[in-house]
């Protein structure tokens, strides 16, 4: 008798029932997000406020997902029940069909709560560039163990998906199979209908002009509650969107003409002297400098890990040390938050684009550090754990003036830990007999260390596996001896004396609580020039710096004349007003008071007060600030976007 009554409303009861699933199933997801991250609610008053606004709002994200999903299900089987054509395979297809789509949005929802938790921004299509090089992107994934339980997730959701709704469709069948009694089409056409209205309404998100937007989750002055409410598979699905538009919002901000006056006036650069519009011939004030130079791109490591402590101790106590002998600058930021970005700006001089890979399969061609010293006759080598076309590095600097790469192909099997190849101690050890056998040559060397330790899948020597209760900071621990003990060799070395070090990170990490929109923990790093000639160390930079000033600011330690064709400037020379940089979907700029953001998934400005506890947007309130900051990173970025796609 209870099938006859639901014949008429058998098919909206099934489509609600699946959408009303994958509703719970994003908010419980959500939830996991919001519990993965709860040090990005320290110190915020009225949490649970906020946070039951921030799943109302993405009540109103997942429902837009859950709408799409449901759209296709609804029409066809509203034209199927009127034919009366439920067949068992079309209750299957749909099953099918339903399984397939929310795997795959859920299946976004549950790797975005590790992305997230790492770059403090949802997941978007550029993380799919990792998986050209499957090899070490799987090994990496499935060496981690903390994304086993996400994984299993993933499983057990696909699986329960699967047994709900195959339950929910034999009682559709079973409704519509009953002859015995009449479709009641003055209910069923209404019904259906009306669901028919909600569904494009909620495909559209909202009853507004404009369609549901990215900017629509924003309720509140504190970043990690607007980015709680977006769902996951909707970031998504928008990076899809823009990238098939092939736009840079930034270019749209001020035009090529202005904004190449505006970096010229910043650079101190009068006229042009070649196909480069920022060459500026750099001469000598005396005779040039042989000396080796040694520079070590650290692995995430952010400057708030110089004050980490675990038992009362220091995590990086060599480090520390080594500052306090060395020049160090005091605010200097890497250009964008992965690798091959770091390794494109300190050598090169050039900023990075946001999402867009700094090495690509077909490579610009830069002069920078390598190419210039090259020149001059030095030796360049370039050390990497791991497997070397990871990021396109191998072809990348070959190209641009690397002589020699030493990587997991130059080691010894048995030294191999992970899919990142070896570990710091050992990339140390054997750079350090290369370098001295390097040094018996007649000539100096370039040599350029890539450590890889401090990044996930952690692994932690036994002898380092008591300095903390969290893996992430014995691994740090490591990573500082395994430089103490580099280090300490190379003093032993007679090219030691004759020798510049350049250490710094390859970008931060995201560490503690964000009080801004953008993770400045994760582009602020330590940047420091360590050597036995420089007399009158050690010495604390306050100036504002970056990643793209090490190739100008090296050639000047050298003494060296060249045309200096990058974004940088000799930082022991020059100065800047401020720094500018950006992570996948934010510019960022910072002087000593402020810090401009551009988010470029809403087109809007941040300005905040960086001696002010609170995170308010001043950009509205303090437009000369934020014009000037503005206007100093975006015409940096429309440049270099320009020089990097004309080649020049």
């Amino acid at each position: 008798m209870q099938y006859r009554k639901n014949k008429t409303l058998g098919a909206a009861i099934y489509l609600l029932k699946v959408h009303l699933l994958g509703l719970m199933f994003f908010t419980v997801f959500r939830i996991i997000l919001y519990l993965c991250n709860l040090e990005q609610t320290t110190g915020i008053t009225g949490k649970t406020e906020l946070f039951f606004q921030a799943l109302l709002k993405g009540i109103q994200f997942d429902n837009l997902i859950t709408s799409y999903i449901s759209f296709v299900p609804l029409v066809v089987l509203s034209i199927l029940t009127v034919i009366k054509k439920v067949t068992k395979l079309c209750v299957w297809t749909l099953t099918g069909f339903y399984i397939i789509f929310y795997s795959i949005a859920l299946g976004i929802s549950i790797a975005d709560i590790q992305y997230f938790k790492y770059f403090l921004a949802h997941i978007k299509t550029d993380a799919f560039g990792w998986f050209q090089f499957a090899e070490t992107t799987t090994g990496m994934v499935f060496q981690e163990i903390s994304n086993y339980p996400f994984l299993a997730l993933g499983i057990a959701t696909s699986a329960t998906l699967y047994i709900i709704i195959r339950k929910a469709g034999k009682k559709l069948y079973r409704t519509q199979v009953d002859n015995d009694t009449k479709l009641n089409m003055k209910v069923f056409i209404p019904v259906m209908l009306l669901l028919h209205v909600l569904c494009i309404i909620g495909m559209r998100g909202t009853f507004n002009l404009y369609p549901l937007r990215t900017g629509d989750a924003f309720f509140t002055c504190y970043p990690f509650y607007n980015q709680l409410g977006i769902n996951p598979a909707f970031t998504f699905m928008k990076s899809i969107q823009d990238a098939s538009k092939q736009r840079n919002t930034v270019n749209d901000l001020m035009t090529m003409s202005d904004a190449l006056d505006q970096v010229k006036k910043e650079l101190g650069i009068e006229g042009q002297t070649g196909e480069n519009p920022l060459a500026r011939e750099v001469c000598a004030q005396s005779e040039p400098s042989d000396a080796n130079v040694v520079v070590i791109l650290m692995e995430s490591m952010s400057s708030n890990c110089l004050s980490l402590e675990s038992k009362g101790k220091k995590l990086t106590p060599y480090l520390n040390q080594l500052i306090n002998r060395s020049y160090y600058f005091e605010h200097f930021y890497s250009s964008g938050v992965h690798t091959n970005n770091g390794i494109v700006s300190t050598l090169y001089g050039y900023p990075t684009l946001f999402d867009r890979p700094s090495m690509a399969q077909n490579p610009n061609q830069y002069t920078g550090l390598p190419v210039n010293l090259q020149n001059a006759g030095y030796q360049t080598l370039f050390f990497v754990t791991s497997n070397p076309n990871y990021d396109n590095m191998n072809v990348f600097l070959l190209v641009n003036g690397f002589q020699r790469i030493y990587s997991q192909f130059d080691y010894p099997e048995e030294k191999i830990v992970n899919n990142f190849g070896v570990s710091d101690d050992y990339l140390f050890e054997y750079g350090m007999n290369t370098l001295n056998k390097a040094a018996k040559k007649d000539k100096p060397f370039l040599a350029v260390f890539m450590t890889v330790s401090n990044h996930p899948p952690y692994i932690v020597p036994e002898k380092h596996k008591d300095a903390s209760e969290k893996e992430e900071e014995c691994v740090l621990a490591f990573a500082d001896n395994s430089l103490k003990t580099f280090m300490e060799n190379a003093e032993q070395q007679e090219w030691f004396k004759n020798t510049y070090f350049v250490l710094l990170g390859d970008h931060g990490a995201v560490m503690g609580f964000q009080k801004y929109g953008m993770a400045l923990s994760y582009n602020h790093v330590p940047c420091l020039i360590y050597s036995p000639m420089l007399k009158d160390a050690p010495r604390r930079l306050s100036c504002y710096g970056g990643q793209i000033d090490i190739f100008p600011t090296v050639m000047g330690l050298l003494n060296r004349s060249y045309t200096n064709d990058s974004f940088g400037i000799d930082l022991l020379r020059e100065e800047r007003s401020c720094m500018f940089f950006s992570s996948n979907n934010q510019l960022g700029c910072i002087d000593g008071d402020n810090f401009y953001v551009r988010d470029l998934d809403i087109d809007k400005d941040f300005l905040y007060n960086l001696h002010s506890d609170s995170p308010e947007n001043l950009a509205g309130k303090s437009p000369e600030i934020t014009s000037r900051l503005k206007g100093y990173a975006v015409s940096m970025t429309v440049v270099a976007d320009s020089l990097m796609r004309h080649q020049k």
